[in-house]
């Protein structure tokens, strides 16, 4: 185990600095990969935890000479430190510990993880399907609406403009007698009539042209005005041919005014003053019928993934299952071999796994059959007497056998955990006599495969320990202060006959030298 950590501590005026210092072995690579990946990677294989609190009451944790925060350490801590305390005990009745004792036994935490990834991916998957057919309800008469809209809109072929374009249009075709006889007449005037426009002219421009010779302001003159006839010529020109370029067509003024009327309709119905924005709105409820047919495929492919990943879980389930099943069996071969040496020689074990899932499972069925652990209820079943029933643990067990159990349990999982040092917390409560000596004889057992510190006030288990610590609480001035003393030998033989009687006697000492062996 972790037979290199150290601890220091020491107090000043100011403040009190603590340190703990764990030494790696080659089966901490979960400790080592915690380390890279916060940012605390270890100087060779140690790992340095310090924490200085000041007279103030403020303190400040490092890990590996540098700052960190009470999460890291919370985080490593779990890797490093196996902390056996009463409560655990307690624990113990617990389904979900049990389950994750014989997982942690049959290493099945990583299958477990890629079990939990899939479910919780089948429960996105069923979550964003049963969005989208909410949505898809929501929007399907809305949905329809548009489609007829954007058929009729598509049917009207609206060009940017042309409502404009058509209003002229409808306002010459409706004038256009009008213009044509307008433009005769003027036609008439200017030309075709006796003494039209043009003639008089004509006849004036030729009578002055006679004195051109007598002055440039009369040649000036008859310039323009015979650049006046050119341009009366021209426009006579153009008011005959715009006849032909206007022609009066009812059948077209029909076609223009139904064109207008329905161009008006759409703008009406849709309330929209423009074409422009008839086009806007098109292309808006094009892109919410287009979504909708997205949605569609996506439900489509949701659904058939889906379907992939309830088979997959149901895989990943059934493995579990199995590896479960036979890990069981070992497990509690190992707690009865372990539990006979602590004073439970008829002890009988067994590790019941119940299997929720049928054998077809419906998506309704997913939350009732499954959880992040698997699909399987585990029960761990004891009888500590010969001819009793084996049956659940909290209905029979008592306190001592409960720690002996525990006990027997975590000697099992010795085999296959980590390297951890393990803190065993009072884990005599209840016991005493022969068991206890039984007892520490499996400690000293346990401490072949972790560093363990055990707090005792048993004598049988504090005497097999390497090392001897003695706790002292102390109160002064309405103060509270706790001394932890490592004591030498003497004081070792001291305190165990102390713990013995009560007080040191020649007998106790003597009977403390018995159990310590010197």
């Amino acid at each position: 185990g972790k037979s290199g950590t150290q601890n220091i501590a020491y107090e000043t005026d100011k403040d009190v600095f603590a340190e703990a210092v764990f030494t790696l072995g080659k089966k901490d690579r979960d400790v080592m990969d915690f380390l890279e990946e916060t940012g605390f990677p270890p100087d060779d294989d140690e790992v340095v935890i310090s924490r200085e609190v000041s007279a103030g009451g403020k303190s400040i944790s490092y890990l590996n000479g540098r700052k960190t925060s009470t999460s890291v350490l919370k985080s490593l801590h779990d890797l490093l430190i196996d902390f056996h305390h009463q409560r655990d005990q307690q624990n113990l009745l617990n389904q979900s510990f049990q389950l994750d004792l014989l997982d942690s036994y049959a290493n099945l935490m990583p299958l477990r993880e890629d079990f939990r990834s899939t479910l919780q991916e089948l429960k996105d998957n069923i979550r964003q399907k049963q969005e989208l057919e909410e949505q898809r309800e929501r929007n399907l008469q809305l949905c329809e609406l548009y489609r007829f809209q954007l058929d009729e809109l598509a049917a009207a072929n609206l060009q940017l403009g042309e409502d404009a374009a058509l209003e002229q249009e409808f306002n010459l075709l409706s004038h256009s007698e009008e213009i044509i006889e307008l433009a005769d007449e003027i036609y008439q005037s200017l030309y075709e009539q006796e003494n039209s426009l043009i003639d008089n002219l004509s006849h004036a421009l030729s009578r002055i042209q006679k004195y051109a010779d007598l002055s440039t302001g009369i040649v000036e003159l008859g310039g323009k005005l015979e650049a006046s006839l050119e341009c009366l010529h021209e426009i006579s020109f153009e008011l005959r041919n715009l006849k032909g370029k206007i022609a009066s067509d009812p059948e077209k003024l029909e076609q223009v005014r139904q064109r207008l009327d329905h161009i008006n309709n759409l703008k009406a119905k849709y309330k929209k003053p423009s074409i422009a924005e008839l086009l806007a709105y098109t292309a808006e409820i094009g892109k919410f019928v287009s979504a909708q047919d997205d949605n569609s495929g996506k439900l489509l492919a949701i659904t058939a993934g889906i379907d992939d990943l309830l088979a997959k879980t149901a895989s990943q389930a059934d493995d579990l299952t199995g590896k479960r099943s036979k890990a069981a069996r070992l497990l509690a071969k190992d707690i009865i071999s372990n539990i006979k040496q602590l004073s439970i020689p008829n002890a009988q074990f067994e590790i019941k796994i119940d299997k929720k899932a049928d054998s077809e499972i419906l998506l309704t069925d997913i939350n009732r059959v499954y959880s992040e652990t698997g699909q399987d209820l585990v029960e761990y079943r004891f009888s500590a007497n010969p001819g009793s029933p084996v049956l659940s643990l909290k209905s029979i067990v008592s306190g001592g056998e409960l720690s002996r159990l525990l006990l027997a349990a975590k000697q099992a999982l010795a085999k296959v955990m980590p390297d951890r040092t393990m803190i065993l917390d009072e884990i005599d409560v209840g016991i005493g006599g022969k068991t206890a000596g039984a007892m520490a004889e499996f400690i000293h057992k346990l401490a072949g495969h972790f560093q363990v510190i055990c707090i005792t006030h048993l004598a049988q288990i504090a005497s097999v320990a390497d090392q001897h610590c003695s706790i002292e609480k102390r109160t002064a001035r309405d103060k509270t202060s706790v001394t932890v003393t490592l004591l030498d030998a003497s004081n070792r033989v001291n305190e165990i006959a102390r713990m013995l009687s009560g007080k040191i006697t020649e007998l106790s000492l003597q009977h403390a030298r018995e159990l310590l062996r010197i």
